[in-house]
């Protein structure tokens, strides 16, 4: 019977080992979304569900937990920003840093792919509307709806659709909403001879709408929707090469100067427009838009030839430019429409942009060159990048600082910091970049600020020389958030923060208070950083606090025992990231304020070895030191564990390791705890038995001091 009995313990535990499971999750950063892999027995059921900038997936295992620790350490973005488990076998919450979505599918029968990608949250579908069905056949039929055709139309034959068409139009026959007029049988023209064309003027006034474009808001899960996007312009509509001829260029403007204008100052609008190309081919934008300026009726492809002159003039895009959303074509335009959109669209033709890229002229690719490849960069294509550099390299006599620039640019996006310092130096130092220099030094002092260096006493003599130079430009609140946030870098906290309130509002400005801040919060002694944060620092700067330099701001006033302004910058509401974190600091503010049980309902959700640190925090606050010693314990912190233990007087089995200095303690304090024997009937002997029992106690209490360390 012992050995049965045996058998069924070991049973049981290795089936309890075998249901609570471990799903180990790996994560990856690809271009354009961020992936998770789950690896999942086979044959295993989940399910994954969306909500706002959130999602989270459940795994039909018994008591599963998830294995996150190595998830953070492989990503680059700020697409997931938290992972949580509430207990064992529940869900997996996922938290966004942007306006993500997230799709997932099974992978191999074993793998549960999960990707988070930028989108907008869509609604889930009415619940009184029928999926349509993927086939004839289905093995459940959904729920009818009596409209009288049978919705959605896609899993009808065309002779079913005429059937109900038929159906429709005599029930209002009947009901003498429509008039028939039936044809005689025979053959009939599909169109009768006195029809009148339709003018092509009255195209934009003409929409043809079926029942599915009515539902396609409702579906739009599962139809799939028709594609809105412009059509392409082909190489033979653009016909960007034969924009200039192979005249000198002088000679070409002469001509079609002479000619511009006929009888009565009238403007020969073919003319024009024959100098609007030549001027944009040459890379003279202003001056193209000033001749199509002239033009009083312009024809087809004057948006054309605007839009590539205020590409190459590196203007802001007009909103009805004809490039836009062309970045997919087999042609040209594939090249003005990423130019013009200033960012690499994800179905964007990248073969057919440097095709286009290799066709320009050199002066225009010298000019295009560093613009494309930093758009390039930015999409994390570093290969398409590199290629454009070296065309531009090619046909360059010397680089110039445009150029290096991109070269420091796609060194950054490769990680070499060296390369990317060394390139951003050499524009600085440049006798030629005179608008790249200050941009440089701006990139670099950035650069500087994210790998927490310093700068240079001449790289801060050079902002501050820039930010006098450029303080009436474009470029002037650059310069003074460049200036500020070095000064931040050389610890002069004081000087930086009155440049950055001498600042107009504006991105640069709020930019220029987070890094301050964050760097104050690092690196400033107690006095400045409370003078700057408690005293000095005006609302509309903790107006523009981000959720990172917020956090920064509360963990050092928490440390400095400042419990209401730690819990107001961990209780923002516009904060929606690192929830736990937020959590954790108004937990230490609750129990700097003498609130444990507030702390305890803070750190509810949170499973982390801080937040059992502060939970054992909490349970000395409300003298439960039994709980304190088993949180203590949890965190390998033994000697605090045992304390904790000893103060509870709990038994002695608990103190760890059996008859050391705490469970000599015990010992000590249970023996002192202990009356001693007295002999009524015996005076003498008993007052000696007082006096040695006195003097036991003595020596005890000076071994427990002893023991803890008090003198």
């Amino acid at each position: 019977m012992k050995r049965i009995g045996f058998l069924i313990a070991v049973l049981v535990t290795a089936a309890n080992v075998v249901t609570a499971q471990g799903v180990v999750v790996r994560s990856g950063e690809h271009d354009g979304y961020t992936r998770l892999v789950f690896d999942v027995p086979p044959d295993t059921g989940w399910v994954l569900a969306q909500r706002k900038n959130g999602a989270s997936i459940t795994i039909a295992l018994d008591d599963v937990t998830f294995k996150t620790n190595s998830v953070f350490g492989r990503l680059t973005t700020n697409r997931l920003t938290s992972l949580s488990q509430k207990s064992p076998g529940s869900a997996l919450e996922m938290e966004f840093g942007c306006n993500c979505v997230a799709s997932a599918f099974l992978y191999r029968n074993s793998m549960i792919v999960l990707d988070i990608m930028p989108g907008d949250f869509l609604p889930p579908l009415l619940e009184d509307i029928p999926p349509p069905l993927s086939g004839r056949t289905a093995e459940a039929t959904p729920p009818y709806i009596d409209t009288g055709l049978n919705l959605p139309l896609l899993t009808m034959t065309e002779q079913g659709i005429k059937d109900q068409l038929s159906i429709r139009l005599l029930q209002g026959t009947d009901r003498k909403i429509l008039d028939l007029e039936l044809a005689p049988v025979g053959p009939r023209n599909t169109v009768s001879p006195d029809t009148t064309a339709v003018s092509s003027q009255l195209n934009s006034n003409v929409r043809l709408t079926t029942v599915l474009d009515d539902l396609q808001n409702i579906l739009n899960a599962e139809l799939q929707p028709i594609d809105p996007r412009p059509a392409c312009i082909s190489a033979g509509g653009l016909n960007f090469a034969s924009w200039s001829g192979e005249a000198p260029f002088l000679s070409q403007v002469s001509a079609l100067r002479l000619g511009l204008y006929k009888e009565f100052d009238k403007v020969d609008d073919e003319k024009a427009l024959k100098l609007a190309k030549l001027y944009t081919s040459y890379g003279f934008g202003a001056e193209a838009l000033s001749v199509l300026k002239l033009v009083e009726t312009p024809p087809d492809g004057t948006k054309q030839i605007s839009a590539i002159a205020r590409v190459v003039d590196n203007r802001a895009t007009l909103p009805m430019s004809p490039f836009i959303g062309l970045q997919r074509c087999e042609s040209d335009a594939a090249l003005w429409a990423v130019l013009s959109e200033k960012e690499l669209a994800p179905d964007a033709n990248i073969e057919a942009i440097e095709h286009a890229f290799a066709r320009l002229p050199d002066h225009l690719r010298r000019l295009l060159g560093p613009r494309l490849s930093q758009i390039l960069v930015s999409a994390q294509q570093l290969e398409a990048a590199r290629r454009v550099i070296r065309s531009v390299d090619r046909i360059e006599p010397e680089t110039t600082p445009s150029v290096t620039q991109a070269k420091a640019s796609v060194a950054k996006a490769e990680g070499n910091s060296e390369r990317e310092e060394e390139l951003l130096t050499e524009v600085i130092t440049s006798t030629h970049a005179a608008a790249e220099s200050p941009l440089a030094l701006a990139r670099l002092v950035e650069k500087r600020w994210s790998e927490r260096k310093t700068v240079s006493s001449q790289e801060l003599d050079l902002a501050a020389s820039y930010a006098v130079e450029f303080r009436r430009s474009e470029l002037g609140p650059i310069m003074n958030r460049t200036y500020a946030i070095a000064l931040s870098l050389s610890q002069e906290f004081d000087r930086a923060f009155d440049v950055i309130k001498a600042l107009p509002p504006g991105p640069d400005s709020d930019s220029a208070v987070n890094r301050h801040l964050h760097l104050l919060s690092e690196r400033s002694d107690d006095a400045t950083f409370l003078h700057q944060t408690m005293e000095v620092m005006q609302p509309d700067m903790v107006a523009v606090l981000t959720t990172e330099t917020a956090i920064a701001l509360a963990s050092r006033l928490a440390d400095l025992g400042f419990a209401e302004q730690t819990f107001a910058l961990a209780n923002r509401p516009e904060d929606q990231s690192r929830r736990l974190d937020r959590a954790r600091l108004r937990a230490r503010a609750a129990l700097l304020s003498g609130r444990p049980h507030q702390a305890l309902l803070e750190l509810a959700d949170d499973n982390s070895d801080e937040a059992l640190a502060l939970r054992a925090q909490a349970m000395v606050s409300t003298e439960d030191f039994a709980a304190a010693g088993d949180m203590f314990r949890g965190l390998e912190q033994n000697e605090a564990a045992n304390r904790y233990f000893w103060l509870a007087g709990v038994s002695d089995e608990r103190l760890e390791p059996t008859g050391g200095k705490y469970a000599a303690l015990k010992q000590t304090t249970q023996a002192l705890s202990d009356l001693p024997v007295r002999s009524a009937e015996r005076p003498l002997a008993d007052a000696e038995n007082l006096l040695k029992d006195s003097q036991s106690a003595r020596q005890r209490i000076e071994d427990m001091l002893s023991a803890v360390g008090i003198e």
